[in-house]
């Protein structure tokens, strides 16, 4: 009963500090670093560099909702006595941000500084282990849903973003015998269009 209350007074106070909306459309492009939890066989994991393409819609003035979607390309090393070259892999992301912005309004036109979470659906458009492991992209869930949190700055009408990002499920299928999942940091930076 009191979690429903709770829930209940977060969706008001969010609606109030929405009520005379600021929208903001946020292009960016970013750098990410990867890596796979558990190992696989006798094979261990290290991160490795990608990149990230999306946009954003930010919703709200000091509280705010912010939509995207988003492309991204990460690599993950694969350490072991052969030599095994990176799995690649390409997912869309829808993920749906709330956050907070630290400053007041007559400020955050030229400075501001947020921070944020929430969650991000995932679809797999492509994994490639480059033949080293002998994992097709049958044996890697087609669907995963992750968690954000991260920090951003905003400055004029740019901004940059830093951020954390771990799946929450399992990275592979039922098929291989681990229950490794992805985690990421990333940085992103780009522009804000406010209308």
């Amino acid at each position: 009963m009191k979690t429903k209350w709770f829930f209940s007074a977060l969706v008001i106070l969010f609606c109030m500090g929405t009520a005379h909306a600021q929208f903001t459309l946020k292009p960016y492009i970013g750098l990410n670093s990867s890596t796979l939890t558990s190992n696989l066989q006798d094979e261990e994991f290290k991160s490795g560099i990608g990149y990230q393409f999306g946009v954003d819609l930010m919703i709200g003035r000091r509280l705010f909702l912010q939509p995207g979607l988003n492309y991204e390309f990460a690599r993950v090393g694969v350490v072991s006595a052969q030599d095994i070259p990176d799995l690649k892999i390409s997912r869309i992301n829808l993920p749906v941000m709330v956050g907070v912005k630290l400053f007041k309004d007559h400020v955050d036109k030229y400075f501001d500084v947020r921070i944020f979470t929430g969650p991000s659906a995932s679809f797999l458009a492509n994994f490639d282990d480059g033949g080293g492991l002998g994992i097709g992209s049958s044996e890697i869930k087609n669907f995963n849903l992750a968690w954000n949190a991260g920090a951003g700055v905003d400055l004029f009408m740019f901004f940059v973003d830093i951020g954390y990002k771990w799946d929450v499920d399992d990275f592979f299928s039922k098929d291989q015998e681990s229950s490794s999942n992805k985690t990421m940091f990333y940085a992103n930076g780009g522009l804000r269009f406010t209308f």
